[in-house]
């Protein structure tokens, strides 16, 4: 018995060999599912590098994708940044279609107060600027510069300077001086009759239809029923014609104006009258009916000349050089002038003069003959003293005094009574 179950357990064995061995030869298909799951295993682990590997490889494509998306970005920026070039193109398009008054932006620092643009007026000379006067003649418009008749005249003689001495230019800056109102319309007309152009007729003529209802005007000009600047007359109603003038030399620099305010110097007071001399002016307050206007002149003259002066150095060279040659009633008060200017004592001319003009307001007042009244007086002695009482204010650091002298009129009418 015992060798039979030996044998049974040979048996046994030999067999489980041979299964053994048709598993490794897959002939058997049970034992493959428990012999595969091994190798599977180790085969994931094997093919894990190579899995990795295109991930490095993955970026680039996804690079190319994002590289390509940029240029369509950009692209459609610079097609906005095209489109405000037409409108910066168009801008100056507005700027020289508009025929009207410019803009007094152009110069905001010049133009934002009536001291700021009568001190541009002043320096025009040293920086002249023509595209900015027609800015300038708006601004004088809106400080009221052209409602006070100082200050309107000699920014009439201003203006008449600066289109004498731009022959080309001149046409289009008076073009863009309009619209003005019809009453303020008048500054123009003598500004392009008073500046000397040869071809002032033509201009005035030319803009006339701008001017319909100051066609009287314009016609009293072209007929010569009206006198231009330098020959205004100084002996009636002087004093305007000294702001126009003194408006004239300050844009153009030019001498024949000044000459002309000099002739005014033979109705001053000079410094050696112990009392003013009323005979070398007239005969008699009734033979004379313009005494007072006379003198008013003539001191209007002196000081500003004088005042002038100290600011302007160069004139005192032409106050010299004139003086040799001027008859002795101009040389004497234009040596007075000479005196002040080079001490800067122009006030005690003005003070001088002031005094001047209240005797001559005085004895016309008391005057029988000519009957003029007291409130015409004080009307024909303001002119003057809005310009000679200028430095009492505290402004004389402005080269232009006598048109400073601003809202004076009252003061000098309180001085008649």
């Amino acid at each position: 018995m015992r060798i039979f179950a030996l044998i049974a357990l040979a048996s046994c064995g030999v067999l489980g060999l041979s299964f053994s061995a048709d598993a490794q030869t897959g002939t058997s298909p049970v034992a493959p599912t428990r012999t595969l799951s091994v190798p599977k295993q180790s085969t994931p682990q094997l093919l894990a590098p190579p899995q990795l590997e295109p991930v490095p490889a993955a970026p680039t494509p996804a690079r190319e994708t994002r590289s390509d998306p940029l240029p369509t970005v950009v692209v459609p920026q610079p097609v906005e940044m095209v489109e405000p070039h037409p409108m910066r193109d168009y801008a100056p398009v507005v700027q020289e279609a508009a025929p009207g008054p410019p803009s007094a932006s152009l110069a905001p620092h010049a133009f934002s107060t009536p001291d700021r643009l009568l001190d541009w007026m002043s320096n025009y000379r040293k920086h002249p600027r023509p595209s900015l006067v027609p800015a300038a003649v708006h601004a004088m418009f809106e400080f009221g510069l052209f409602s006070e008749e100082e200050k309107q005249w000699f920014c009439i003689g201003f203006i008449a300077g600066v289109l004498g001495n731009n022959p080309k230019d001149g046409p289009k800056l008076i073009a863009q001086m309009f619209p003005m109102p019809d009453k303020e319309q008048a500054v123009i007309i003598r500004a392009i009759a008073y500046s000397g152009r040869p071809d002032w007729r033509e201009l005035l003529e030319k803009n006339s239809s701008r001017m319909p209802l100051r066609r009287p005007l314009i016609d009293d000009f072209l007929n010569g029923k009206r006198p231009i600047l330098m020959q205004l007359p100084l002996d009636t109603g002087g004093s305007p014609g000294i702001y126009a003038l003194w408006g004239y030399y300050v844009a153009t620099g030019q001498h024949q104006p000044v000459l002309r305010i000099m002739d005014a110097l033979r109705w001053s007071k000079n410094k050696s009258d112990s009392g003013f001399s009323w005979r070398k002016i007239f005969s008699g307050w009734g033979n004379d009916p313009s005494a007072v206007e006379k003198i008013t002149t003539g001191g209007t003259a002196k000081w500003t000349l004088a005042s002038y002066a100290e600011r302007d150095r160069e004139l005192l060279a032409l106050y010299r050089a004139e003086q040799a040659s001027q008859p002795e009633e101009i040389a004497k008060p234009l040596e007075d002038v000479i005196e002040a200017a080079e001490a800067f004592e122009s006030e005690k001319i003005r003070k001088d003069q002031f005094g001047a003009i209240e005797d001559a307001q005085r004895q016309k007042m008391t005057s029988d003959v000519t009957g003029t009244t007291k409130g015409v007086t004080a009307g024909s002695i303001a002119i003057a003293t809005g310009c000679v009482a200028a430095t009492a204010l505290g402004q004389a650091q402005i080269a232009i005094p006598c048109v400073i002298g601003g809202a004076l009129y009252t003061g000098a009418a309180k001085l008649a009574h």
